[in-house]
């Protein structure tokens, strides 16, 4: 068959598949908005509770619990039916949008409904997981291409309609709307993803196993967070962090002990779960923090000496372009992940980050110019926000594809929470504070800092992403 001719296939075969991928694709714009939403109102919850401590918290906790529900919920689906674990994430963080949407004078109930609406971290695994049920395997790389490019516009809908909202009302709003994308997104799975197989377990699964990295992340990230205002031997952090280690390395030896383990760390002996998972991680320190640098960058007063002073709409109307743009990505990773393998993707994004985050550390003095340079770093960091599933699920069998996934998830849920702590960390460990109310901003010093540590990561991934053999989806190694 010519290659023009397998094209044609391609977008033919995809049709029958287009309303359940409209869905997905729906429901992955759904979860990003959760993600992204609540860094347009950062600056509004800065004014409001002046605790950088709680803002650190909203960031940093919302893709930990996403990592747990990742693992919990994937293993979950593969085991009971994807399309009914999806519906009850779903309806899990409409829930917990309208807590925090009703948490006036309440910051514990603020944090709370952000936990809950943490359950969305379990979208991509179980999505990745019904494209493969569903779909034949030549149009898995294109079909899950197509389903995640939802990501960049609900990343978009997040910052540009949530700055919309807290402008005109407060940052409230920004949840009432969370919990009605989550309803619409309910409905729209239920009416078009047919239901799921399910595939029991042999023998006993080992939930606790699965999820007691939760609470050993969580002290890490109190030892990191702590580390900005009392040095990094205070007492109560270095509790914390050996507790954390601890219970981190229980975690990795009961899963290797146990028979059905709920996340088995066994995979990642596969040399493509290895590398693609550690290639997940060190994006998630870097280019994934994108939406929270910039938006704090671009909406810190001119007067600090560093930052545009843009209000909360504007910030968010600088990274539209790059969402736009953006959804194009995922289709063309599909496309080069189908024909030269997930390798040529991952080095294409890596290279594309990299490059503008050094272009941002050079410029980033102007609205523009930081406009054009966040649609490079969204393009490169879409790129390898897609493969990553692309290769891990080629890795394992069908059966235990939302498990692999999930993994993944996992891996970008805890290092994106540690990369937000490292973030705001940094950025808080030289600040000037406002006389006019209780904010306290980052200064050029704290924010070079940032830029070097981000770089440093993106290096990094770029360089491990030619540890992957060059194979094709379907190929054997």
């Amino acid at each position: 068959m010519t290659a023009t001719a397998a094209r044609k296939v391609d977008w033919a075969g995809i049709k029958p598949f287009v309303p359940m991928l409209i869905a997905l694709w729906v429901a992955e714009a759904t979860s990003s908005f959760e993600a992204s939403m609540v860094y347009a109102a950062q600056k509004a919850l800065n004014e409001e509770f002046g605790d950088p401590a709680l803002l650190g918290l909203l960031y940093s906790t919302f893709p930990i619990v996403g990592a747990a529900a990742a693992a919990l919920v994937g293993r979950m689906g593969d085991m009971f039916g994807r399309r009914r674990l999806l519906l009850i994430a779903l309806a899990a963080c409409a829930i917990g949008s309208l807590m925090s949407a009703v948490s006036s004078g309440m910051p514990w109930l603020l944090l709370a409904g952000r936990l809950v609406q943490g359950m969305t971290g379990a979208v991509l695994a179980l999505s990745v997981g019904l494209v493969r049920e569903n779909m034949p395997p030549p149009l898995v790389p294109m079909g899950i291409g197509l389903m995640m490019s939802g990501a960049s516009l609900g990343t978009a809908a997040g910052l540009v309609l949530g700055g919309v909202i807290v402008d005109l009302s407060s940052w409230r709003g920004i949840f009432f709307a969370s919990a009605l994308f989550c309803l619409i997104t309910w409905a729209a799975i239920y009416a078009t993803v047919p239901k799921s197989p399910q595939h029991p377990a042999k023998g006993k699964t080992d939930w606790f196993s699965g999820i007691i990295f939760a609470p050993g992340i969580m002290l890490l990230l109190y030892y990191v967070g702590s580390t900005a205002k009392r040095g990094l031997l205070n007492e109560a952090g270095v509790i914390a962090l050996v507790i954390g280690l601890a219970l981190l390395g229980f975690w990795i030896w009961r899963s290797v002990r146990e028979e059905e383990p709920l996340l088995d760390v066994r995979l990642f002996a596969d040399r493509n779960v290895f590398v693609a998972s550690a290639v997940s991680a060190l994006v998630a320190l870097s280019s994934l923090q994108i939406v929270l640098f910039f938006q704090i960058l671009l909406q810190n007063p001119v007067w600090t000496g560093v930052g545009l002073g843009v209000s909360a709409t504007l910030a968010g109307l600088a990274k539209l372009p790059s969402n736009i743009g953006s959804t194009f990505a995922g289709p063309l990773t599909g496309w080069i992940t189908g024909r030269g393998g997930g390798r040529a993707a991952m080095l294409l994004g890596g290279c594309l980050a990299t490059f503008g985050w050094i272009l941002s550390w050079l410029f980033n003095d102007d609205y523009l110019v930081t406009v054009i340079i966040v649609c490079i770093i969204s393009f490169g960091t879409t790129i390898l926000f897609t493969v990553g599933p692309t290769i891990v699920a080629s890795a394992v069998v069908e059966a235990r594809t939302s498990e692999v996934t999930g993994m993944l998830s996992v891996v970008r849920g805890v290092f994106s929470g540690i990369g937000a702590m490292i973030v705001t960390s940094l950025l808080a460990s030289h600040v000037i504070a406002d006389p006019a109310s209780k904010a306290s901003f980052p200064t050029a010093e704290a924010f070079n800092l940032t830029y070097m540590a981000i770089i440093g990561f993106s290096i990094l991934a770029t360089l491990m992403a030619l540890a992957l053999p060059k194979t094709r989806f379907g190929d054997t190694p």
